[in-house]
Order: C-alpha cells, then sequence, then structure tokens
C-alpha cells in the first residue's frame, strides 16, 4: 500500500530535535513529509501564467483542481482548465495505483477520454512545463532517496534550513519510464514542505527548477505554497501558478473522479 505512516519523533529539548532529524534517512524524511503534508480532500482553484522568455509572449489561464483519498490511502485527482476558450474544458484524471498510475487526459473537441500511456507521462502538458508525470503523487516505493547535505535557503523572507535529498528510480521499470534520471529536492526542516526541487534529464542535464512562495498553515501540520514557478531552461519557458482559492478536508462526492463526472461537463460547472 502506499500510504505510508510517517514517523514519529518524540523528544525533550529543541536541539535533541534538530540532531535526531539529521540523522533520518531519506526515505524516512519523504515519509515524514508525506504524513504531516496529507489531507483527506483537496480543492482549489488558480491562475496560471504560461510565458515564453524568448519572444516575452504570454498567455493566462485559470483552472482548478480536486483530490481525494481512498480509503485504502490511494489518491484520486482531476485537474481542468476553465480558460481560454480554446482548451476550457480540457481534464486529466489521475488513479493511483499499486503499480503503475492510470490516467486519462479529456479533450472537449473529441468528447472522449483518451489513456495516456506511461511511456508518454514524460510528454508536457497542455503547454506547460509540468509533465503527466509531475502530475501523479510521489510514489516513495518507485524511488531511492538520498540525503545529500544541509542547506539555507531564503524563502518568503525566512531563512529555511534544508536537506537537501536527491531521489533516483529505484527500480528498472520506473527508470524507463520516467523522463528523468534524477531530482533533487529542498526539504524544510522545521515544516517538512519541498521548497526547491531540480529535475535532471537522463543525461543528467538540469531541464527545470521548480520553486515556491507565499507558504502558509492552512491545517494542522498541513502547510501549501499559494504560488508555484516551474523554470524550464531547456524549454526557455516558465509556468507561475497562483492559488486563489483552497479547501481542505472537506466532503467530495468519488463521482468527481469518474469518467462520467467529465463528460456531462460537471467538472467545469
Amino acid at each position: 500500500m502506499k500510504k505510508q505512516l510517517g514517523i514519529a519523533i518524540a523528544v525533550l529539548f529543541g536541539c535533541a530535535a534538530t540532531l535526531v532529524a539529521e540523522e533520518m534517512t531519506g526515505r524516512q524524511i519523504m515519509e515524514k513529509q508525506e504524513d504531516l503534508q496529507k489531507v483527506d480532500s483537496e480543492y482549489g482553484e488558480e491562475l496560471m501564467l504560461i510565458k515564453d522568455m524568448k519572444s516575452g509572449s504570454q498567455e493566462k489561464r485559470e483552472a482548478r483542481r480536486y483530490a481525494k483519498d481512498t480509503p485504502e490511502g490511494l489518491g484520486r485527482s482531476m485537474f481542468a482548465f476553465l480558460s481560454p476558450a480554446d482548451i476550457a474544458g480540457t481534464a486529466v484524471l489521475t488513479w493511483e495505483q499499486e503499480s503503475d498510475d492510470d490516467q486519462w487526459l479529456y479533450m472537449p473537441a473529441t468528447k472522449k477520454m483518451q489513456r495516456i500511456a506511461s511511456g508518454s507521462k514524460k510528454n508536457y502538458f497542455m503547454g506547460t512545463d509540468f509533465t503527466y508525470e509531475d502530475m501523479e503523487p510521489e510514489d516513495v516505493e518507485n524511488f531511492n532517496y538520498t540525503v545529500l547535505r544541509t542547506e539555507t535557503l531564503s524563502v518568503d523572507g525566512k531563512d529555511c534550513p534544508c536537506w537537501v535529498i536527491e531521489s533516483v528510480p529505484a527500480n528498472a521499470e520506473k527508470k524507463k519510464k520516467s523522463g528523468y534520471a534524477k531530482r533533487l529536492m529542498w526539504i524544510d526542516q522545521d515544516r517538512y514542505v519541498t521548497l526547491k526541487a531540480e529535475f535532471f534529464d537522463r543525461r543528467r542535464r538540469l531541464i527545470k527548477t521548480q520553486t515556491i512562495f507565499e507558504i502558509s498553515n492552512v491545517t494542522g501540520t498541513v502547510w501549501r505554497a499559494k504560488k508555484t514557478l516551474m523554470d524550464n531552461t531547456s524549454k526557455s519557458s516558465q509556468t507561475l501558478t497562483m492559488v486563489t482559492t483552497r479547501k481542505v478536508n472537506n466532503p467530495m462526492d468519488d463521482e468527481v473522479f469518474t469518467e462520467r463526472f467529465i463528460l456531462t461537463g460537471k467538472h467545469t460547472q
């Protein structure tokens, strides 16, 4: 089962907490992040700005996201564009599975759900700097995590001590399907939030960097960023997303994550 239990650390003094945290393995850190940042359901509305760095042209889009866990701890998510008119209604449905996740793309022009083949998940989604693979939930079983060092990042005017963790595919199947030979992730040691991530292609060249801003506590141990920037140097483009509405742990009908919900147009209503 992909749902992880997380790691509980009980100490009496702050200095002892830091010492114990520094001794955690990369896998333990990622498991604890998953445990602390998990919610039962999440809904969001966002603005997206896609910029071509060579020409300076940019396109503004509106979108919404739905996410929910099944009783077995497997994630379901749906992302849909609301504007501009030429892509409104386009949606991606993702079902996390014990093995390879299932994804489908809906295009209003065809009025059909098209399954995304495993080998196609490395492709970019609708002109953004996010691939279909980026839209899947993190599965710690499919990666090996190594703590390379500690480093301080300045985010929102605050110095944040971080673990720098290298993530590489853990098996031949994942290595074959993934578009990335490795990722480097900067994990905040206090909040267990990924503040920065670098993505490297199969030749181990840096192709893009993701950073987050305006981080806030939404409930309990759960932190979310209002803004996310994906800077794609390989494409000379950037995708900035800005969350305008977010709701967590509210009741959400399972119908949202079905083909019928999308085909009937309810995902844009």
